[in-house]
């Protein structure tokens, strides 16, 4: 028994150095907004209180997190850390884009492209032709994919990977083996973290990998090389290229709240329709109004501050009413941090 609790807290011990590590990357950002000449004066200040609280809710997800790995819930593995030489050698492209996100911010500027970029803005939905955080290239271009990650990571203070692995205890309570025989489809897998989350939970799954940008499905079969029993596929959430009832689960991670509420509908219903009888349909995403009430201030400053034109419009309507609406059933749903995973299930056919 001792030797499990000084195992648990050394996991621990390791998520929270991680966060130390990340959240002192991300206090070198007002330094780039003054490099363009904005002053940090000019941004809302941040009651110590709420600093505070916001640091206890992402103390319990971390403990969540390494408790659900306690439970056996998914392995030690989803805590590996990359190669620490090329981490290292990230962070200064991260310091350079930072230097140009912080001038787009300040310009509010968040439709500019590179020729890369420019090349797929043709045959994308408008809502998706535009900077998204201020990131250079948006998500079109092959160094955005590189840098994402480690972006949210910093964003979100080395908390982002606890956030997504929230879906993970709800998909368990459901599919009690490791996904044997199951077909799962990852709506705007980005770069395929959760996707690399997923197969260690459920390594017998067959995941099907979207996402809508090119570069970022290159970068996700690039994260994912190891694993064996994905299929990689580029669309849309509201047009999936799949057959009727194909899927035993659906899911997507911060997809949700960059997409204009009519797209959301349509998604859903996507979700619905692609899905088997008795199938499952979830998603992690961000908390919404009154869900956190210690975090609300920050819910009203991230659209503000990141360019997220949706984001009010999706804080303010809960996902759960919309899965209602459609037909789902058996409502399950947890909380953690910036972040909600919920579950849901298509009706069966009745007989």
């Amino acid at each position: 028994m001792a030797r499990k609790q000084l195992k648990s807290k050394l996991r621990l011990g390791y998520s929270l150095a991680r966060s130390v590590h990340f959240t002192a990357q991300q206090f070198t950002l007002p330094l780039l907004e003054r490099l363009v000449g904005q002053s940090v004066k000019d941004r809302p200040s941040v009651e110590i209180k709420n600093i505070k609280k916001s640091y206890t809710e992402l103390y319990k997800l971390l403990k969540k997190d390494s408790d659900n790995i306690d439970k056996g819930l998914y392995p030690l593995e989803v805590l590996y850390p990359e190669n620490l030489a090329k981490h290292a050698l990230r962070y200064p492209k991260i310091l350079v884009d930072g230097f140009h996100i912080s001038r787009r911010r300040h310009e509010r500027d968040a439709k500019e492209f590179n020729q890369e970029a420019r090349e797929y803005l043709a045959d994308l939905p408008e809502y998706y032709q535009r900077n998204f955080h201020y990131q250079s290239g948006g998500y079109l271009t092959e160094k955005s994919a590189e840098l994402y990650e480690h972006q949210v990571e910093i964003l979100f203070a080395g908390a982002a990977d606890a956030m997504r692995r929230l879906i993970i205890p709800l998909a368990k309570d459901v599919f009690l083996n490791e996904g044997a025989g199951l077909r799962f489809l990852e709506v705007g897998a980005g770069t395929g973290r959760l996707t690399r989350f997923m197969k260690l939970a459920f390594p017998k799954a067959h995941i099907t990998v979207l996402d809508l940008s090119e570069p970022y499905l290159k970068q996700a079969r690039k994260n994912l090389v190891n694993f064996r029993g994905l299929d990689f596929v580029q669309g849309a959430a509201e047009e999936l290229p799949f057959k009727e009832g194909h899927f035993d689960f659906v899911y997507s991670c911060f997809l949700f709240h960059e997409l204009p509420a009519e797209v959301r509908d349509a998604a859903v219903l996507e979700g619905m329709r692609v899905l088997k009888p008795g199938g499952y349909y979830g998603l992690v995403d961000s908390v919404q109004k009154d869900e956190a009430k210690d975090l609300n201030w920050a819910l009203e400053q991230f659209p503000k501050d990141f360019h997220e034109p949706f984001y009010k419009n999706y804080s303010l309507h809960p996902i759960e009413n919309l899965l209602k609406d459609v037909g789902f059933l058996d409502l399950r749903k947890d909380t953690g941090f910036f972040s909600k995973a919920v579950l849901a299930q298509k009706p069966s056919i009745r007989s």
